[in-house]
């Protein structure tokens, strides 16, 4: 089977889609740190860092799954089922640092 005949069913096509967007909201979330403290003369720069992590982990791994669910075929697909494996990946590894973070704040905050 050539890579170029490769191609995805549309229950694929959709997860691509549908991480994707995850993916891409989570690296436009990381944004909200910096934005905030933009010309905030006590900011110390840390606010950056998970700007400068998404966008090498979230943006490629959501730009990837999103040419391969727009594509359908060939090689396009090929990397995107690699990129969604990793992608759900980091996903369930972000989402257990959220709730291990939930856990030690306490019901108070």
């Amino acid at each position: 089977m050539n890579a170029t005949d490769i191609t995805a069913s549309p229950r694929l096509r959709a997860a691509f889609f549908i991480v994707a967007a995850v993916m891409l909201a989570l690296w436009s979330w990381s944004l909200v740190p910096a934005i905030q403290g933009w010309n905030n003369p006590n900011e110390d720069g840390f606010s950056f860092v998970p700007v400068f992590y998404a966008t090498i982990v979230a943006l490629p791994l959501g730009l990837v799954l999103l040419v391969g669910g727009i594509s359908g075929h060939g090689k396009k697909v090929k990397r995107a089922r690699s990129a969604l494996v990793i992608a759900l990946a980091v996903l369930g590894l972000i989402v257990a640092f959220l709730i291990f973070a939930r856990i030690s704040n306490g019901p108070g905050g």
